[in-house]
């Protein structure tokens, strides 16, 4: 496989003079690369990449061939209600994910921080050079067994709530007995709450003038419905040789930037059953200086969270042949 081209972050290189006239400052953008999470699946996704793109095929066979199943038929044939299962959406969303990314290497982009949503997190460690291919793919279809496990114990959901702020919501959470799973923007967090209670909490919050959905997912994920999903996923990561990265990984439990393999570790361990803070990394890598953002993987879920973010920043979406002509 081919190997990314990273660079240390971008400067802003000040003024000069010139024969006494001061030349104008060089500004180099800052990038970030970012990857898409659970729910961003569709029939057919990654088949362009598949059909156009060698680097991409050798993606998919060779996924196909550590996991001895057809998982590329399953991304471009479905049948869709497969792509819905929790251990064969995350892998395939991997897939397409990592077979987006190798073609896009070929663009030597410098790409100054690295994240995604959740999944995503785990796309970042083959494009930051932490794992190798075999070893991502291992650690993500563990992940996805443990939380389909961990989903089975426990009668939970998931609602997305709009309009309420994250103060109120952290405040009704307290008092109503749910978790703030995914601060996704800040008019979207998504929380984790027990079956049993999902009817006096959604009125609870639309009393106060939100708008509920229940989200089509198997349990409630990023909360303590997760806590022995954790524990497996520790038991397998600890014994996992990780490098350090060689783009700095802005964790969804930190929203801050790690490149030691023990941080990362403790991170990915921490992310099953932690709040996911999106809205807080993209803040982190704009406030360093990022400008323009790259959502390499399936759909354009990240696209527009980060319009709602900060609708100043460019996101180009990469998954499809025509989206490499930039």
């Amino acid at each position: 496989m081919a190997e990314a081209w990273f660079g240390a972050a971008a400067l802003l290189n000040g003024c000069k003079c010139r024969g006494g006239s001061l030349t104008r400052p060089k500004i180099i953008v800052m990038k970030a690369i970012i990857f898409p999470g659970q729910g961003s699946q569709y029939l057919g996704m990654g088949k362009s990449l598949y059909d156009n793109f060698p680097q991409a095929k050798d993606i998919f066979s060779s996924i196909d061939n550590i996991l001895g199943v057809k998982l590329s038929e399953k991304c471009f044939l479905g049948p869709e209600s497969e792509l819905k299962d929790t251990a064969t959406q995350q892998l395939a969303i991997l897939a397409v994910s990592l077979a987006a990314f190798e073609v896009i290497v070929e663009k030597k982009i410098n790409f100054d921080y690295c994240s995604g949503l959740s999944l995503g997190e785990y796309s970042c460690l083959y494009a930051s050079g932490v794992l190798s291919l075999d070893k991502i793919v291992l650690l993500v279809k563990k992940r996805a067994k443990a939380m389909q496990e961990a989903a089975a114990l426990s009668s939970a959901t998931m609602f997305a709530v709009i309009g309420l702020a994250r103060e109120k919501l952290e405040a009704e959470a307290v008092s109503q007995g749910f978790y703030l799973a995914n601060i996704n923007s800040p008019q979207q967090i998504v929380i984790s709450l027990a079956k049993a209670d999902k009817e006096n909490i959604r009125k609870s919050l639309e009393s106060k003038g939100a708008k509920v959905i229940e989200l089509a997912v198997s349990g409630g994920f990023h909360s303590r419905f997760m806590d022995s999903a954790k524990k497996a996923l520790e038991d397998v990561i600890k014994e996992m040789d990780f490098s350090p990265a060689r783009t700095p990984i802005v964790s969804n439990v930190t929203a801050r930037a790690h490149t030691q393999p023990q941080e990362i570790k403790d991170n990915l361990v921490k992310q099953l059953n932690s709040t996911v803070l999106w809205s807080d990394c993209v803040n982190f890598m704009v406030n360093k200086g990022v400008s323009e953002f790259f959502e390499v993987g399936p759909g354009k879920v990240l696209k527009g969270l980060i319009r709602k973010i900060n609708p100043q920043v460019k996101v180009t979406n990469i998954e499809k042949k025509e989206d490499y002509e930039f």
